[in-house]
């Protein structure tokens, strides 16, 4: 056999592409264990032994791989968290040329899609619930990162509502948690809100129809400004 042959082998190369590849798998399988695992015990089942036993992997490898639990935990929200992996992409999406309704388009859009992101994810669901019920520094943390990525959308409207009657920032507090209650009120008990049963899709139409309808109505109303009181100093932009 002619040796010469055989293509050589770049056995230093081999050796570290396989340990990479078995880490990103091992990586994914906790992951996608912790999401197992707030889907059917809830956020309290958590903990190293049970993510480690639903990954079918040491446990030691959690903390090689994340540190700590919290991390690994943190790893997985993120990635589910529909604010922190859509909003990112927003300010990319603003046409300066009609900017004005290119923002109420995409202010429109992302409150429908969270509408419908929060609707089919259970275990998003989950961890709202959990957001809500206890404070936690992983949570915590995961909640400030969101508002930072609502300040910076909220921050292109901000001009447009200046000294005006209407709170795009209030309206958009409300239309945000309201979403959030009409999707786990109807998962939940299963009951009508206001007549709207949203378990249909009938009744999720006229959320996502009224969704739009909002946001119009405040840009709209926003050209009504207040009128200053007397003792207020003249405004120096005007």
């Amino acid at each position: 056999m002619d040796l010469s042959r055989i293509p050589p082998v770049d056995m230093a190369e081999n050796v570290i592409e396989k340990p990479i590849k078995n880490r990103l798998l091992t990586e994914r399988r906790l992951i996608d264990a912790v999401g197992s695992i707030i889907r059917t015990q809830g956020y309290t089942g958590l903990g190293v032994n049970a993510i480690a036993k639903e990954a079918k992997v040491n446990k030691k490898l959690i903390y090689r791989y994340f540190d700590n639990v919290e991390r690994l935990i943190e790893t997985y929200v993120i990635e589910k968290d529909y604010w922190l992996s859509f909003n990112n992409k927003i300010l990319s999406q603003i046409d300066l040329k009609d900017k004005k309704n290119s923002i109420i388009d995409n202010y429109v859009s992302i409150l429908e899609k969270q509408f419908e992101f929060f609707w089919n994810e259970d275990e998003m669901q989950k961890i709202i619930l959990w957001e809500i019920s206890e404070s936690t520094e992983l949570l915590d943390s995961v909640c400030k990162v969101r508002e930072e990525y609502g300040n910076a959308l909220l921050a292109l409207s901000d001009s447009y509502f200046k000294n005006s009657a209407v709170s795009m920032r209030g309206v958009s507090a409300l239309l945000v948690c309201g979403i959030y209650y009409v999707v786990l009120h109807a998962k939940k008990n299963e009951s009508t809100i206001c007549g709207l049963d949203i378990n249909t899709e009938e009744g999720r139409a006229e959320i996502q129809k009224s969704l739009r309808h909002i946001i119009e109505w405040a840009f709209h109303a926003a050209k009504t400004k207040i009128k200053p009181n007397r003792t207020d100093p003249p405004d120096s932009a005007e």
